[in-house]
């Protein structure tokens, strides 16, 4: 049976703001299957974008596991955490980490390249 594409066990962010702990998640298990769709919905500052960023690995959790398509990443370098997110996972930011003067296909094919990835997929993938 293939691994599930998400699993985080009993992940907590906290953050120490102004001397005292702000917990942005607390203890959250989540299971995502490979063939499944998931939308967060919540009011700001509910923690939705502090998950998506543990999940890819752009933020690291405080306590808990993080396991992408069977492979865990919470104690994984940095180095190995700026490949982890090269090779297997993509984002979508809003427009403020877009470069400003290419259109969206534009800035997808500049990650591609900058990964070494193949044009002809890359751009199959962005026209998709």
């Amino acid at each position: 049976m293939p691994s599930d594409a998400l699993e985080l066990i009993g992940v907590t962010k906290a953050y120490e703001v102004g001397g005292a702990e702000l917990i942005a998640l607390e203890n959250v298990d989540l299971n995502v299957a490979a063939d499944e769709v998931v939308t967060l919905l919540g009011p700001s500052g509910s923690g939705k974008t502090t998950l998506l960023s543990i999940a890819g690995g752009l933020l690291s959790a405080t306590t808990g596991r993080v396991v992408v398509a069977g492979e865990e990443i919470t104690r994984l370098s940095a180095r190995r955490l700026t490949a982890f997110r090269r090779e297997r996972v993509g984002f979508i930011f809003q427009a403020v980490n877009l470069v400003p003067f290419l259109t969206a296909r534009e800035n997808l094919l500049v990650v591609a390249e900058l990964a070494g990835r193949d044009r002809g997929g890359a751009r199959r993938r962005a026209d998709q």
